[in-house]
């Protein structure tokens, strides 16, 4: 008999706006009975080799994973990465493209901060997020650390969420640049949360593009919304992927285990990931 097996494929580390560091992550994995993870930290995959060598150590397979933020009109889309080259060029581009745009709406967001009665200084905010991720998360820890909210929900629920009134658009790379040169590293992409992306129309614009799966299991998705996605991936051929995305214990209300996605679809991002290994450029 086939021994049921279990990953969580979307995964935040303090490398860019978790609470947890990666070896920290994998050592709460393999308590909870995790065969496989990954570390998909936003915009950057630093956190990839710890994991590796936590993963080792724990008994936990490690797959190479990133969010990459990307806009699509006016909408903030989200397209996760695996199994790519992380030393590849095409992704030292995309952390490029992705790390410039995100300091320039960092500035944006801090001016509405002060604009709000908020006492931000732009440079103690960077030297607080350091090598992280510059975004929303981060700024939202320092102004917790800062006293002026008592947690990070009550930060995105007054000033930061897609609604608010710091709100900005990340001015960043389109969905389609990020599937090609995601493809050309030799990796496979994932629609991230499309529940709450809500772009269903503009999916098939993506398959043609080269998208490879959907995120049809993640912890913010309704039931409804998983047989919906999970239909849409059917319906193109596409590969269900799943994740909690959980940026630690007190952050978002999501953790470790909110997901558990059958070791199955692992193996087809495999084999859909050595196709593209073969093909990369």
């Amino acid at each position: 008999m086939k021994a049921f097996k279990y990953a969580d494929l979307h995964i935040h580390s303090v490398h860019s706006d978790g609470s947890d560091t990666p070896e920290k992550i994998v050592t709460r994995a393999a308590k909870l009975g995790f065969s496989c993870i990954s570390i998909t930290d936003h915009d950057i995959c630093s956190g990839i080799n710890e994991a590796v060598a936590a993963g080792e150590k724990y008994g936990v397979e490690i797959l190479p994973g990133i969010e990459i933020s990307t806009a699509l009109g006016d909408k903030s889309v989200h397209i996760l990465g695996y199994m790519m080259d992380t030393n590849s060029p095409y992704l030292k581009e995309i952390y490029s493209e992705t790390r410039a745009g995100r300091l320039e709406r960092m500035k944006r967001m801090v001016a509405k901060m002060n604009g709000l009665g908020y006492s931000l200084d732009l440079h103690e905010l960077l030297e607080f997020i350091g090598d992280g991720t510059v975004g929303r998360g981060l700024l939202g820890r320092f102004l917790v650390e800062k006293g002026y909210f008592r947690s990070l929900d009550a930060v995105f629920e007054k000033c930061l969420g897609d609604d608010g009134p710091v709100y900005e658009p990340v001015p960043v790379l389109s969905p389609e640049d990020v599937i090609s040169l995601v493809k050309k590293a030799g990796g496979v992409t994932s629609l991230a949360h499309p529940g709450s992306t809500r772009i269903d129309n503009d999916i098939p614009r993506l398959v043609k593009a080269g998208l490879g799966g959907i995120e049809v299991y993640n912890a913010q998705h309704t039931r409804d919304m998983e047989l919906r996605y999970r239909e849409l991936a059917e319906q193109h051929g596409l590969l269900v992927t799943g994740g909690s995305d959980t940026h630690g214990a007190k952050m978002f209300g999501r953790r470790l285990g909110d997901v558990k996605l059958n070791y199955d679809h692992v193996e087809r991002l495999k084999e859909m990931a050595a196709i593209a290994a073969a093909t990369a450029a």
